[in-house]
């Protein structure tokens, strides 16, 4: 009788430690992130959920969404690949984390983030419920309409109104 427990005890504590083993490989290793090239200067980030466009002229980089916080690094490796001009401004597409998760980094590393007026006041709110603490709003905003001029190229933004959110750039 001792040895049927004994021998189930034994099984279970290795399975619990083989578990454990699996568990913790798999933790901390960042995603998977791949640079693809559009045209000439304009490249797509792809992974980990949404996509980043990423458009290189002689003065710098502007960004298309910055996606979750754990993908920094990456993107700014993925953009090192592309060219050595630093990131100079995202233009956030909407508030969901996947898309805007990463401003605070962005906004460490002097980058400045841009969105509608909706989507700053939904991350200020805290609209999104499972939105990961630090998620930072733009601090240059707009309503209808923007743009970028930067190193003699424009990239337009445009609220239409409600699409996936009330806070949609295009």
């Amino acid at each position: 009788m001792n040895r049927k427990i004994i021998a189930r005890v034994s099984a279970a504590v290795l399975f619990l430690l083989l578990a454990f083993v699996a568990y913790t490989q798999n933790q901390n290793q960042p995603p998977k992130l791949t640079l693809n090239k559009v045209k000439d200067d304009l490249f797509e980030i792809e992974g980990d959920g949404g996509n980043v466009g990423v458009y290189v002229t002689s003065k710098g980089v502007i960004l298309i969404d910055d996606k979750f916080d754990q993908d920094h690094d990456a993107i700014m490796a993925a953009v090192k690949q592309a060219t050595p001009q630093p990131v100079k401004y995202v233009i956030s597409t909407h508030y969901h984390a996947d898309h805007s998760g990463g401003n605070a980094k962005m906004y460490g590393a002097g980058v400045d983030i841009i969105s509608t007026a909706n989507s700053r006041k939904n991350i200020v709110e805290k609209k999104q419920s499972n939105a990961p603490p630090g998620v930072m709003p733009a601090r240059i905003v707009f309503t209808d309409e923007t743009s970028v001029f930067l190193g003699g190229k424009e990239v337009r933004a445009h609220f239409y109104g409600r699409g996936h959110t009330n806070g949609d750039a295009v």
